[in-house]
């Protein structure tokens, strides 16, 4: 029974089959109404209703206009679900791709209700994918942004370098590009402290002073290669559990500062990130830095060890105080051997302070030279004359007591009150305050004697300046 009424209904049939049902219904009552015309106003000798009464016939226009009733029911049914359909498709295409269409019919447009579905499911997947692929695309333009900012800070690192600037600029510069690589990351760059053979912070970036404050490695606490700690690599030593506790770090990289077979310090860089590993890349971009570390801290050993060796002053050719100390104590331990004198002269320019304020570098520089020139000429080729500091000169006098080194000092002091400040094209003479100290009476070593000139040039400011001090 339930088959047969199954077989019956419509709601299984396709829309040209009810389309057609639909109108068979709605065309009954125009043909009615045609049929009525015919036989009351053309034929209307010709009875075909067969006598029927009026009730009869109104029965017959009751079930007319239910035939008609159900031809527009039918016509309904088929249309409001076509406008649904629509509305539904409409508010897909503007965007609402988690609307679901109810599906309630067998029809072409339950059909179409589930094409749409599952093109919106799709189009839904599609875009979870599209936004987990942006996703990655983000993480990774940060990724390449963060190489992008390492490999420029390395270039920079190398220009540093090549202009010869001061190790601690570019210790401090490598340690705030280390913070950079990794977002809240700290970077801390130790060396040796070559006399207490400890690892001292030179440099650090992100890390708060007072964990700074006192500490230090032993060279027998750090390892010779690379230490990582994460959560694939505990801390394994009580070394590294202090060291990470001592700067507020979970995790760290740390990695030796070689130089000719030699540990200078360490390179390390850490943050306080759960659950954190060390990448490859990250690690191997490490090791840039470290390389770029090592030629810095080489650098600087060179030009330590070229200055030391070096007997000039770069800016005015005279020896520099390396040397005159040296050759000081050489003078001297000849003298005493053949009982001879040796005078030594300290020359400290006054006002040098606010001349350099006052003129600029470059005129300071033009005044120096000048006065190196004045000084190599106001002496013979056996005196050794010096620069020990911006602002102070020295000459070493073999074979001449203090007598004569006073002299020779009261000569040099009138040629510069007298010529520099003309050639210097100031205003006001240019002058100096000389101390005059003499082996054996002043004393018997180079330190002895250069004591002593320094005490007396103290007394010849305070008497006034422009003057010799004996």
């Amino acid at each position: 029974m339930i088959d047969f009424l199954k077989k019956m209904s419509l709601v299984p049939k396709g829309l040209r089959y009810k389309t057609m049902i639909a109108f068979c219904l709605m065309s009954l009552i125009p043909l009615l109404i045609c049929f009525w015309l015919v036989t009351t106003y053309i034929f209307p000798n010709i009875n075909l209703f067969f006598g029927l009464s009026m009730g009869n016939i109104s029965l017959i226009l009751v079930i007319s206009l239910f035939i008609s009733m159900l031809g527009l029911y039918v016509t309904k049914e088929m249309i409001d679900p076509v406008l649904k359909i629509a509305d539904d498709a409409r508010g897909i295409a503007e965007g609402d791709t988690d609307k679901v269409i109810d599906v309630y019919r067998e029809d072409e447009i339950g059909e179409l209700g589930t094409s749409l579905n599952i093109m919106t499911q799709k189009i839904r997947e599609n875009i979870e994918e599209l936004k987990a692929y942006g996703e990655r695309t983000k993480l990774i333009n940060i990724e390449i942004n963060k190489k992008v900012l390492a490999l420029s800070g390395l270039l920079q690192i190398g220009n540093l370098i090549s202009s010869s600037k001061e190790l601690q600029t570019v210790l401090d510069f490598i340690a705030q590009k280390l913070s950079d690589v990794e977002d809240g990351s700290a970077a801390i760059l130790m060396l040796l402290d070559e006399e207490t053979g400890e690892f001292k912070v030179a440099s650090s970036c992100n890390i708060a002073d007072d964990r700074l404050e006192g500490l230090s490695l032993r060279q027998d606490e750090t390892a010779p290669n690379t230490v990582v700690v994460d959560k694939d690599s505990p801390a394994s030593t009580e070394t590294l559990k202090r060291f990470l506790a001592a700067l507020g770090l979970k995790n760290i990289a740390a990695m030796p500062i070689v130089v000719a077979r030699k540990q200078y310090g360490v390179l390390a860089v850490g943050n306080k990130k759960q659950d954190f590993a060390f990448k490859d890349d990250e690690k191997e971009l490490l090791k840039v830095f470290l390389k770029q570390t090592c030629i810095a801290v080489e650098n600087d050993l060179l030009i330590r060890r070229a200055k030391e060796l070096a007997v000039k002053d770069e800016l005015t050719g005279l020896y520099n105080q390396s040397y005159i100390h040296t050759r000081l104590d050489e003078e001297i331990k000849r003298a005493v051997m053949y009982q001879r004198p040796c005078g030594y002269l300290l020359i400290d320019m006054d006002g040098f302070r606010d001349f350099h304020e006052r003129f600029g570098e470059a005129k300071t520089e033009t005044l120096l030279k000048a006065l190196g020139e004045l000084l190599k000429g106001a002496v013979t080729e056996v005196d050794k004359v010096a620069r020990l500091a911006a602002d102070r000169f020295a000459i070493v006098l073999p074979e001449r007591n203090k007598k004569q080194a006073a002299t020779v000092a009261e000569d040099v002091r009138k040629k510069i009150e007298g010529s520099l400040g003309r050639v210097m094209k100031t205003v006001g003479n240019v002058t100096v305050s000389i101390g005059v100290s003499e082996n054996p009476i002043d004393g018997s070593t180079a330190d002895e004697l250069m004591e002593k000139a320094e005490r007396l040039v103290k007394s010849a400011k305070s008497l006034g300046k422009n003057r010799v001090a004996v």
